[in-house]
């Protein structure tokens, strides 16, 4: 499942700096649509990223669980 996670984290940053490396290229400030685009992008970022530390930590806690046993 981490593995998803990250891979799917790696492509949404990849198309985020993707769109943002384009705007700044661009001589004119980025239209609507790409900075929607952009905002979107950043907060699908940030749910994959605490899905992935959650599920971590509860790896971690399932991992201390069985040493304890």
């Amino acid at each position: 499942m981490l593995d998803e996670l990250e891979y799917l984290l790696s492509r949404l940053t990849a198309a985020q700096k993707q769109l943002i490396l384009s705007s700044a290229k661009s001589k004119t400030f980025p239209d609507n649509n790409t900075l929607q685009k952009i905002a979107t992008l950043a907060l699908n970022i940030s749910s994959v990223e605490a899905l992935i530390t959650s599920t971590q930590d509860q790896t971690q806690r399932a991992r201390i669980a069985n040493a304890n046993d």
